[in-house]
């Protein structure tokens, strides 16, 4: 098949939807389909001919108008003007389009699917009209732009042939606001992870400082994320433990609110931050091991891929119980769930991980079997399923 994927979400800019149309696209490369990549055009200091990790078969194409986002790095929209890409289509009409994003690339690679009369399959990734996120974007917070944004999302995916969905609240959240399009449960996957030797992870913490008991956050730095609950639980838990450590790995547009915060809570000796690390990177370097227990606090999740490759890497998970977190995070199996923005019932999970070995080895078998559930291979042949139905239809 010739498939066509479009997201607003894309390098230099990282994201779990950056990282699940990364792998999903080296996936259905590796099955032999021919696959493009359509995004947001970067500035010209962060361009790029070649993408490593990514299957050198794939072609990316950056939209050539596109506008930064002023209050996120890296991260750019495009303003559909169709040209460019309808020049391309032609000379290689598409059997199928995958619209990773509703806005922007998302909205070109829909009416664009529409004009070839293709299938267009998309995907729901991430919950813009929370709150956190109008802000990022500069949206009045009021319950007629939530109500706004939930409705042109939901009128954008009722246009869909099919819709994907990486979670159960997802689906259900769509549903309930008028989705009518056929939607199947998908995982974003995780790719199979090449372990580094025990002795070379070891000295890798070493090289941080981290010599004993650490904690891990993977991600974009930013309000929705809710980092200010991890830090104050990180302070209690250093009340148990002085020498245990917080690795912050990601930057953002909190990172100066971050170093306030560490400031004000005096934790600052015992949080080692690595800052942007580029996604072949932390994969390759196995990052997500300078950590014994990921956490995360974020309301805002659909299906993270950074817990999906905290379980691949086997580490015991704490999060909230919000949006699509639980459907990963199974509690008292492979890690612990606290109640949303609760600073004493984070600490209290993240402690009791800490301190009993016996559970945290359980939990973190537990995680790497659920992982497998997650695989590429699965998401590949599931997708390739998906987009024959739709042909077919």
């Amino acid at each position: 098949m010739r498939i066509c994927l479009f997201t607003d979400s894309f390098l230099p800019y990282i994201s779990g939807v950056t990282s699940a149309v990364f792998n999903q696209a080296n996936e259905l490369a590796r099955r032999g389909h021919e696959v493009s990549i359509f995004h947001p055009r970067p500035h010209s200091s962060d361009s790029f001919s070649t993408v490593p990790g990514l299957d050198p078969s794939i072609s990316c194409f950056g939209l050539p108008f596109s506008v930064p986002t002023p209050k996120i790095p890296k991260l750019r929209f495009s303003v559909p003007l169709f040209l460019f890409t309808y020049r391309r289509l032609r000379k290689a009409p598409p059997d199928l389009i995958h619209v990773h994003t509703e806005f922007g690339c998302g909205l070109e690679g829909m009416l664009l699917g529409r004009w070839k009369k293709v299938p267009v399959i998309g995907t729901f990734h991430t919950f813009f009209a929370e709150p956190d996120y109008l802000k990022q974007f500069l949206i009045p917070n009021f319950a007629f732009t939530r109500k706004a944004m939930w409705k042109y999302s939901v009128t954008f995916f009722n246009r869909c042939s099919h819709i994907v969905s990486p979670s159960e609240s997802v689906k259900n959240h769509l549903q309930e606001r008028g989705l009518s399009t056929e939607a199947t449960l998908l995982s974003n996957g995780i790719e199979e992870i090449d372990f580094r030797p025990r002795e070379e992870i070891l000295a890798f913490r070493r090289s941080l400082g981290i010599d004993d008991f650490a904690f891990i956050y993977v991600g974009r730095i930013s309000p929705e994320k809710s980092l200010g609950v991890v830090l104050k639980a990180f302070k209690q838990v250093l009340s148990v433990k002085p020498n245990a450590k917080l690795v912050i790995v990601g930057a953002g547009p909190s990172d100066a609110q971050i170093d306030r915060d560490l400031a004000e809570l005096g934790i600052g000796d015992s949080v080692v931050r690595t800052g942007r690390i580029e996604r072949n990177t932390l994969m390759k370097e196995n990052y997500p091991l300078l950590g014994d227990v990921f956490v995360t606090a974020s309301k805002t999740e659909n299906q993270p891929v950074s817990l999906l490759e905290a379980m691949a890497f086997g580490l015991p998970m704490v999060g909230p119980r919000a949006k699509g977190i639980p459907e990963l995070v199974r509690h008292g199996e492979d890690g612990l769930i606290f109640e949303p923005d609760d600073v004493y019932g984070m600490s209290s999970a993240m402690i009791r991980l800490m301190t009993d070995s016996s559970l945290r080895e359980r939990m973190s078998q537990t995680a790497l079997d659920h992982a497998a559930s997650h695989s590429m291979a699965k998401v590949g042949d599931r997708l390739e399923t998906i987009y024959q139905e739709a042909l077919s239809q």
